[in-house]
């Protein structure tokens, strides 16, 4: 039993000095919990997943955005990719487990006229990603 108790706190004294370090980089744990969700639900690279989480993070903290699939729509363009209406909806879908083509093109349409979100495609075909990967 002491034994088990030993390990325990060696393992909470690394925990808390991954913590210390992860703060010195300056990773909050809402950075961390996007970057988890993003990693998890699409199979980015952790490194890429941070970076993606921080522009999250960004794009939410300076707008009015708070229901949950714009969320997830900000979440699957923070990777800086070009998407289409389908691909966003899939990765929706894996961010949410649920998500509608109509409600997501919606909603696109919405985070566009805020200037979150351009279509750099065509009227006809839209593909749409995050304005701050544009800048």
């Amino acid at each position: 039993l002491e034994e088990i108790e030993k390990m325990l706190i060696s393992i909470l004294r690394r925990l808390e000095e991954i913590n210390n370090k992860l703060k010195v980089l300056g990773i909050n744990d809402e950075v961390l919990s996007t970057a988890s969700r993003l990693v998890i639900a699409i199979s980015i690279p952790a490194t890429k997943a941070l970076e993606s989480a921080r522009r999250v993070i960004t794009v939410l903290k300076s707008s009015i955005i708070t229901d949950p699939i714009s969320r997830a729509i900000i979440e699957s363009l923070s990777s800086c990719d070009e998407l289409s209406i389908s691909e966003i909806a899939r990765r929706v879908r894996a961010i949410r487990g649920s998500s509608s083509r109509r409600i997501i093109r919606e909603r696109l349409k919405y985070l566009e006229e805020k200037g979150i979100v351009i279509n750099i495609g065509k009227s006809t075909r839209p593909i749409y990603m995050l304005r701050l990967c544009k800048e």
